[in-house]
């Protein structure tokens, strides 16, 4: 059973040619993430990768690590503190904030960390439900 103060986090990195991938996907070809030149003239100087995409690393573990398979995502919320840059490496870090008896509910803080600098780069909070291992 999962329970208020369980923690999960891991790592990962976003390639260029997967923020090239969501823009196809999304629709969203905003310079800013596909073109080089176009980045180097804002105060990111490189392309950064679409916020979304980099929260849809949360949507990961949810579903697959923590609480994992059977998780349903009822919402989430989101703040997006500094770019997340492609072939950077950052760290998904979760903790169960509150649990709901009987529903098998949680609100989990969702965060995203740059890991060379341990800074936030995104943070959140969710609401999921999971059919089994929930209070």
């Amino acid at each position: 059973m999962l329970k208020v103060g369980d923690q999960y986090s891991t790592e990962f990195s976003i390639s260029q040619e997967q923020v090239n991938l969501f823009a196809e996907l999304s629709g969203d070809k905003n310079p800013l993430h596909l073109d080089a030149e176009f980045a180097a003239e804002t105060p990111f100087k490189k392309p950064i990768a679409h916020g979304i995409f980099s929260a849809s690393f949360i949507s990961k573990v949810l579903g697959m690590d923590f609480p994992g398979q059977g998780t349903l995502y009822l919402s989430q919320n989101l703040s997006f503190k500094r770019p997340v840059f492609p072939e950077e490496a950052y760290e998904v870090r979760l903790e169960i904030i509150e649990t709901t008896e009987g529903k098998h509910t949680a609100t989990i803080k969702t965060q995203i960390f740059d890991k060379a600098k341990n800074k936030l780069v995104v943070d959140g909070e969710a609401q999921v439900r999971h059919l089994e291992k929930l209070p």
